[in-house]
């Protein structure tokens, strides 16, 4: 296999050109589709990693995985009852997401949220959706719905 790399600026416009294709085919429901982006990367780098059922342990644990690879800077949760509010700080994608917003699409997709659902619905057992993503104060602020835990049945 070939070790050489590929510049950002080249995978940004790829996944750029990728989420526009989709958003232009699909719409909102393009959201729907996104949700198992970065299912692989969980599975390999995350899900060993973690070892807490505390959500500010997860979070942690998804952020120091990104941090290693250098996807991002920062990532910081706050739990308010069934929303997780997470600032995603120095992310390599963001100006994916710029781009979107300059051609008057929200950001629909965050593989760092997908991360965090995905972490969430593995050690909680309870479902998780990302509900919203806003760019501000040059951070992504995304908002993580947490659901009720699955009932168990006998």
């Amino acid at each position: 296999m070939n070790k050489k790399t590929i510049s950002l600026d080249y995978a940004n416009d790829l996944i750029f050109e990728l989420e526009k294709a989709f958003w232009d085919e699909r719409g909102k429901g393009a959201r729907w589709r996104m949700t198992t982006v970065g299912r692989e990367y969980f599975k390999k780098r995350c899900l060993p990693l973690l070892q807490s059922s505390e959500i500010d342990n997860i979070v942690h644990t998804i952020e120091s995985a990104l941090q290693s690879d250098g996807v991002v800077s920062r990532i910081s949760a706050q739990s308010d009852g069934r929303m997780l509010h997470v600032r995603v700080e120095g992310c390599v994608h963001r100006p994916v997401e710029e781009r979107m917003v300059a051609h008057e699409t929200k950001p629909f997709t965050c593989m760092m949220a997908n991360l965090i659902v995905l972490a969430i619905e593995e050690k909680l057992d309870r479902p998780a959706e990302m509900a919203e993503i806003k760019l501000e104060d040059g951070a992504c602020h995304l908002l993580v719905i947490l659901f009720d835990k699955r009932p168990f049945l006998r």
